[in-house]
């Protein structure tokens, strides 16, 4: 399901009412000669631009905010737009590159790039947890900025547990307990509060064995839903930099693996159905979004490269011959997935990208209505 910022930001950038120029690249900067490296691929990247027919100054503004210190560790990808001169659209995309480095010069610039970088409107928080205490940090999936971070430092005069015996030894073990507990208890409410107010749907703790425990005990049931725990204290002083990172990004693949099956799930309940919530041929794709009955897109871009579709300036968006086009005009003829991905932004429709191997039928592509089309297949409901 794509971020909804996506469609926020995005969308009205793709209506075509200016020329646009853009670019999407790997910018990973550990290389062996970061400066050198820069400078070539914003020389490559200007010249590839102004071939393409941008004008020179917004090939210029482009290359030099694709080449800008991106503010988080590599691997990571920009996405750039620029029209007039001034870049309107600039987002930093941590992780691994999801596509070939491209960019063009037209009405539409190509959506695809962000969307497989963003393919889910998902916050999650990411705690590191002590016996003193602890803190989490707020971030959006796809987005390399920390929207929120929060320490809470509880008393540490009593948090190591007397080993000798006496009599005051059990009262004195129960006192520190119960002073971790209610450090790891403020930490919770902290916690608990964070993911009410910006809806997380994840929230990865690491850190001190026992108040790792502690802390689940004094969630809310809510957020125990959402729990992922590494099983590392990431807070020790010979703890692997890289443990923490690699294990919140197996609890993202999950979270997305999840809901992209959801989507496939329903695709392929409707279509066995034939209530007429779910098509995939691309003609009834097209005719769906074109009259803004999509909810969700689903579709394989590589699966559908060898067709073409036409991008229109206004409702219905998408077309596959000019006729269709209801006295819109035509502003380019698109790679079907670029064309499809677009109409589906552009009506409010969450996009999934899948494999087609994953895809019901031999298209690669598939949508989900608002609400049912046409006469039920005999025997079904489509109410």
């Amino acid at each position: 399901m794509t971020d909804t910022e996506v469609g926020d930001s995005l969308a009205p950038l793709l209506r075509g009412d200016r020329p646009t120029t853009w670019a999407y690249a790997d910018v990973s900067a550990d290389r062996e000669d970061p400066r050198g490296w820069a400078d070539s691929l914003a020389t490559a990247t200007l010249d590839a631009l102004v071939q393409a027919g941008a004008p020179v100054d917004d090939a210029r503004v482009l290359a030099e905010e694709l080449v800008a210190p991106p503010g988080v560790p590599a691997p990571v990808s920009r996405y750039v737009l620029v029209q007039g001169g001034e870049v309107v659209l600039s987002e930093v995309l941590p992780g691994p590159a999801k596509a070939a480095d491209a960019l063009g010069h037209g009405p539409v610039p190509d959506a695809l790039p962000l969307l497989a970088h963003r393919p889910v409107d998902l916050t999650f928080l990411v705690v590191e947890v002590g016996r003193d205490g602890g803190g989490f940090r707020v971030y959006r999936f796809g987005h390399g900025e920390v929207q929120r971070e929060q320490q809470v430092q509880g008393r540490t005069d009593t948090l190591h547990k007397i080993q000798g015996g006496g009599w005051a030894h059990k009262r004195m073990q129960s006192h520190t307990e119960e002073q971790w507990r209610q450090n790891v208890g403020e930490l919770g409410d902290a916690i608990d509060s964070a993911v009410r107010r910006h809806r997380a749907g994840l929230v990865v703790v690491a850190g001190d064995i026992r108040a790792r425990q502690l802390l689940e005990l004094e969630l809310s049931a809510e957020t125990r839903g959402l729990l992922s725990v590494v099983p590392t204290d990431t807070r020790a002083p010979d703890a692997a930099e890289d443990a923490l990172v690699s294990q919140v990004e197996v609890a993202l693949a999950r979270v997305v693996a999840q809901r992209v099956h959801d989507a496939l799930d329903l695709l392929r309940t409707h279509l066995g159905r034939g209530d007429g919530t779910a098509v995939s041929r691309v003609g009834e794709v097209v005719a769906a979004l074109a009259a803004a009955q999509v909810d969700t897109l689903l579709l394989d871009p590589s699966a559908v490269d060898d067709r073409t579709l036409l991008a229109l300036g206004d409702a219905p968006w998408v077309a596959t011959a000019p006729e269709e086009a209801l006295g819109a005009e035509v502003l380019a003829e698109l790679p079907a997935a670029s064309a499809l991905a677009r109409a589906a932004l552009l009506t409010d429709a969450r996009v999934v990208l899948a494999s087609a191997g994953a895809l019901p039928g031999d298209t690669g592509l598939g949508a989900l209505r608002r609400w049912p089309v046409g006469p039920a297949r005999p025997g079904t409901d489509a109410g």
